[in-house]
């Protein structure tokens, strides 16, 4: 978000609003959370949710708008340059392979820079929320940067794998790839405790680079693999 003394007073209440609900709605829910508590936040008057949002769901609509445009941010030019460096790709299959294991860590590397440096409390909490009951603010999401993102990775896992880019299979896999590095974010209890961490950083970061890397070149290395 643009800091406070870039803001008009409108804007700067706004802000608040969507940080303090993201919190909110990420720690109880939308059914639980109430405006009051919101409000109270954010520290302005519950009023102005009505306001600036016409009410409870317009706020949380707003608060993936504002999910969506950070992912947009930092996600948008690497699938740009990813989608770049697939046009006309050429090549043996060891050297397909080899490209698909990049892009793919480009992909995986990205995401976890955003989780990790850039989501604000309660982000990933909210979108877990609307994952197991997905709704408008879902669609927000999967429309609009989702569904490119894992177009991508199925294109890649297809590259890496042999498989058809379009089957069920490949569609499966592409999925496993990428819960391989959401577990981290996901599951975070059973990964911190697990790995004895009290938290991911920027060598936590280092480290889950590396493995990632060894698991795909692991997963790629034997060519076409049975569907």
């Amino acid at each position: 978000m643009a800091t406070s003394n870039t803001l008009s007073r409108g804007d700067q209440t706004r802000d608040a609003l969507i940080r303090a609900a993201l919190r909110v709605f990420g720690s109880s829910g939308f059914d639980a959370a109430s405006t009051r508590a919101i409000a109270r936040e954010a520290d302005v008057n519950q009023a102005l949710i009505g306001y600036h949002f016409g009410g409870k769901r317009g706020l949380y609509l707003g608060v993936f708008e504002y999910i969506l445009a950070q992912m947009q941010l930092h996600m948008a030019p690497v699938a740009q340059e990813v989608a770049e460096s697939l046009v006309g790709v050429s090549g043996d299959d060891s050297e397909r392979r080899a490209l698909a294991v990049e892009l793919l860590l480009r992909i995986l590397d990205a995401f976890n820079e955003m989780v990790v440096l850039h989501a604000p409390e309660g982000w990933v909490r909210v979108i877990l929320r609307e994952q197991q009951d997905p709704g408008e603010a879902f669609d927000l999401l999967y429309d609009n940067m989702l569904s490119r993102m894992m177009a991508l990775v199925t294109r890649l896992v297809a590259m890496g794998s042999g498989l058809e880019e379009r089957s069920e299979a490949c569609r499966m896999r592409a999925l496993m790839l990428f819960g391989q590095v959401l577990i981290f974010h996901t599951a975070r209890g059973t990964a911190m405790r697990h790995m004895g961490w009290d938290g991911l950083n920027e060598d936590k970061l280092d480290a889950l680079k590396k493995q990632a890397r060894l698991l795909l070149e692991l997963q790629f290395s034997a060519g076409v693999p049975s569907s």
